[in-house]
């Protein structure tokens, strides 16, 4: 059975954490608000791309075989990679999330990529 130096912990510790928690949210002295430290700002606008500077369907396609050293010539015409989003996390990086249906698997597999940006075309440099 459990001791009674564990129960007493456990109303102990309920205790304080019930007193303690409405006061994490605040801020303490000398941190000043959020919006006033020195963490790094995320723009969101920024990392999520528009669409139109997104690798085509097509040029993921060309870079997923490249990357996976498979016979496009030979299991090309039958597979299909769609593009579903992108965010951006460099400069001249983005990493994408792909849908693919390859002629030689059944079922559609999704695939996470990261591809970056070399003479205005796109490059796969790693997928998973």
């Amino acid at each position: 059975m459990l001791g009674r130096g564990f129960l007493l912990g456990v109303a102990v510790g309920c205790v304080l954490g019930v007193y303690i928690a409405p006061h994490l949210g605040l801020s303490t002295a000398g941190t000043g608000h959020f919006s006033e430290s020195n963490l790094p700002r995320l723009d969101i606008r920024r990392a999520v791309p528009e669409n139109a500077t997104w690798p085509t369907d097509d040029q993921a396609k060309v870079q997923l075989f490249g990357l996976s050293k498979w016979d496009i010539s030979k299991h090309g015409n039958g597979s299909k990679v769609i593009v579903n989003r992108c965010i951006r996390i460099a400069d001249p990086e983005i990493a994408c999330e792909l849908s693919a249906h390859l002629k030689w698997i059944e079922v559609e597999t999704r695939i996470e990529a990261v591809f970056q940006r070399k003479d205005g075309d796109w490059k796969m440099i790693a997928a998973k």
